[in-house]
């Protein structure tokens, strides 16, 4: 027990400071996802350009796993905002929801760790809260997509 007073005690971020922290979280995934989007677009764009060459292919490829994963990113920008507050339950979610092959689990971890470095806030305590957020989602989601059928890694 402390002998701060509880305005002064150290116990992590509030509710509110999680709330928060999902909330630029998210806000940052989705921003990667539209990244992806926007990259994949881009590509589809440019297929014609090509002709039917290798490269062409290549690009195809590229652009299908791009818009792949700004999907996956954004519906775990969407569990997160769901499940406010357990970053668990989202991960479990998530990692039962996105479908095995099409996505690699080390990328949507990348990716969110990404996220969690770039939220737009001055807001210390929600940044704060985005990286813990962040941390217990990655741990959650790695031991669920392994557990998954058809589980080790990606």
């Amino acid at each position: 027990m402390s002998d701060l007073p509880d305005e002064m005690s150290f116990g992590g971020p509030s509710p509110q400071d999680v709330a928060n922290g999902t909330a630029i979280l998210a806000s940052a995934l989705v921003r990667e996802a539209e990244a992806l989007a926007s990259a994949a677009a881009g590509m589809r764009g440019s297929l014609d350009v090509l002709d039917d060459t290798p490269g062409q292919r290549m690009v195809q490829a590229s652009a299908v796993q791009a818009a792949t994963l700004a999907g996956a990113l954004s519906l775990v920008a969407r569990l997160l905002l769901h499940f406010t507050g357990d970053a668990e339950r989202a991960a479990q979610e998530a990692a039962a929801g996105l479908p095995r092959g099409a996505v690699s689990g080390r990328t949507i971890l990348g990716h969110l760790r990404a996220a969690s470095l770039a939220p737009v806030t001055d807001d210390g305590a929600a940044r704060i809260a985005a990286a813990i957020v962040a941390e217990t989602f990655a741990m959650a989601f790695d031991a669920a997509w392994r557990d998954a059928p058809g589980g080790q890694g990606d």
